[in-house]
């Protein structure tokens, strides 16, 4: 739509692409040292608020070129790597070990699913309404996620995982237990 050649279009998506995917990697260990220490559900609600600011933001980019737009696009990296790992990590604690293997393939299959959906209704809203649609689309459903995700740690609140983070919570409990 700039009059770009593909060369030049190709080496504008490679720096949109390799932003997004730098603040991701960067974005990784907070997720991981964070998931440790909270309650998984939390961090689900967490993560998701995340991917649907991550994904929302895109809605405010005019020209994905402009440099006044990288800063939307660090946002939507932490938010697709939000998504992913709130997604994979709940499952990984909440799938029985007996059936993980079978647990974890179904709910691939059902993400591969959702991809297909999703790719055709945003094709259709990119074409219809605007390129940054789908994007907001998908962060309408991560605001829908972490709404759920929010009420089901209100109605089920679950155990804090016993990371790092409940180390002393641990070494506390069982100083109690040798004393008495």
């Amino acid at each position: 739509n700039q009059g770009l050649s593909g060369i030049e279009a190709a080496r504008g998506a490679l720096f949109i692409f390799i932003t997004a995917q730098t603040a991701a990697l960067f974005w990784t260990p907070v997720v991981g040292f964070m998931m440790d220490r909270i309650n998984r559900v939390t961090g689900t609600a967490i993560l998701f608020a995340c991917a649907a600011i991550g994904y929302g933001s895109t809605i405010f980019i005019d020209n994905p070129l402009d440099p006044s737009a990288t800063k939307f696009f660090i946002l939507l990296g932490i938010g697709q790597i939000s998504a992913f790992f709130a997604a994979t990590i709940l499952i990984g604690q909440e799938a029985p070990v007996a059936e993980r293997g079978a647990v974890v393939g179904m709910f691939n299959v059902i993400g591969a699913i959702g991809i297909l959906i999703s790719t055709s209704i945003g094709g259709r809203l990119f074409d219809a309404v605007a390129p940054s649609a789908p994007f907001g689309m998908i962060g309408i459903i991560n605001s829908i996620i972490c709404v759920g995700a929010i009420i089901v740690r209100i109605k089920s609140p679950g155990p804090v995982p016993d990371g790092l983070g409940n180390s002393l919570k641990v070494l506390k409990a069982r100083l109690k237990a040798d004393k008495a």
